[in-house]
């Protein structure tokens, strides 16, 4: 889940270190320029006064064409010319040990520069985010994050990050925090709603049966699901009841059957093309007379796009009351998921969201766009066929798989 993402986390940290280097580098050398004329000040020593005259008397000697008037060369004696070759000497002695103490003094720092990098600090300008956040927007967009939502999200990112001071040795750390903040803040829009704790209140009050209606569209495994909610309320002692209202499909009137069997618990059901309003309202009716706490209400597969079917499931909503209304969807849809939910929840209200299949290629992008297009909050995931394949929703858990520790 996420792998492009992850590479393209891991090449954003290498642009920013890389760039530090070169920067720190370039003032290393600038450095070593200033540090080499220092050095040579210092190395140079100031001529005496009586060098400085003899300097100065130099050209003048050297100029002056005396041997027309005299042909003896009295003048040139070597005690007259000594003090000119003197200072040449020195400024020669001055140069050996030169280049020796240069060199060493630019090692020392570029090294000491080049280790800074480890201890410094980083800024994060735009146009270093501008790449990332690219390319995080394609990743996005594959991994089922529908546009807007990719959108809200990114520019976020962009906010958090660009201008942003961070030390250069907690590089990876800090830009995985900004971000993993950026995103927890989406996904903590879900609430937390405890089934649970509403049916055992309900249950405390003597406001029984409490009510289940779960909906969704064709293949979503609402059936499955409302078995697995099923076992997870007996597992905490309170009694159920398996509405089959799915008279739609027989085989699904079947299948709820089987489930209720194999839980062993009862189930209400009619004939294949029943009004499916009817077997909701003779299962709560039921339950009322035999002291059961909690009724899990089936229903027929449907799109979104088919009029008739939402109005039918409008119908039963005004029959049978729930207290719950769940809508069952599929984390492997993609971008469709949110369409659907947004379509369910306009013809009759979704309370909660389980999210099924995620032990499939699922990309779990929908969950960013579900929590950043609605309000409506994500109770469950379902990992498998197996009744205690169930996870309550955990923001860490979507986090997890987008950047694994």
């Amino acid at each position: 889940m996420f792998e492009g993402l992850k590479k393209k986390f891991s090449s954003f940290v290498n642009s920013l270190s890389k760039k530090e280097e070169e920067k720190v580098e370039e003032e290393a050398k600038e450095t070593q320029i200033v540090e080499s004329k220092s050095i040579e000040e210092q190395v140079l020593p100031k001529p005496s006064v009586k060098e400085q005259e003899i300097q100065k008397e130099e050209p003048k000697i050297s100029k002056t064409k005396e041997p027309e008037k005299y042909e003896k060369p009295t003048i040139a004696k070597p005690k007259e010319l000594k003090p000119q070759t003197e200072p040449q000497k020195i400024v020669e002695k001055s140069k050996e040990p030169r280049p020796i103490q240069n060199q060493s003094a630019a090692k020392v720092g570029i090294s000491t520069k080049i280790k800074s990098v480890l201890v410094g600090k980083v800024k994060i300008s735009e146009n270093d985010v501008e790449p990332f956040i690219e390319k995080l927007h394609l990743e996005l967009l594959q991994s089922d994050v529908n546009y807007e939502a990719a959108e809200k999200i990114l520019s976020a990112i962009k906010r958090d990050l660009t201008g942003k001071t961070i030390e250069s040795r907690n590089i990876e750390t800090e830009l995985y925090s900004m971000i993993k903040n950026s995103i927890l803040s989406v996904l903590m829009k879900s609430s937390n709603v405890d089934l649970l704790q509403l049916a055992s209140n309900s249950k405390n009050n003597g406001e029984t049966p409490f009510k289940i209606l779960f909906i969704g569209p064709n293949g979503a495994g609402k059936t499955t699901t409302m078995a697995k909610i099923a076992e997870m309320f007996m597992e905490n002692n309170l009694t159920c009841l398996l509405s089959a209202s799915d008279t739609f499909r027989a085989a699904a009137i079947e299948q709820t059957a089987i489930h209720a069997q194999k839980l062993g618990i009862e189930v209400v059901k009619g004939a294949y093309g029943s009004d499916p309003s009817s077997i909701a309202f003779d299962a709560i009716v039921h339950a009322k007379a035999r002291g059961i706490d909690v009724v899990l209400i089936d229903s027929a597969g449907r799109q979104e796009t088919n009029k008739s079917l939402i109005e039918e499931l409008k119908k039963m909503n005004r029959v049978a009351k729930p207290n719950l209304k769940l809508f069952v969807g599929e984390s492997i849809t993609g971008n469709s998921l949110l369409e659907q939910v947004k379509e369910f929840n306009n013809a009759i209200g979704i309370d909660g969201i389980i999210l099924t299949k995620l032990d499939c290629d699922a990309k779990g992008g929908n969950t960013l766009s579900i929590l950043s297009e609605t309000s409506i909050p994500i109770l469950y995931f379902g990992t498998g066929e197996g009744y205690n394949d169930l996870i309550r929703y955990d923001p860490n858990f979507i986090i997890n798989n987008i950047f694994p520790n």
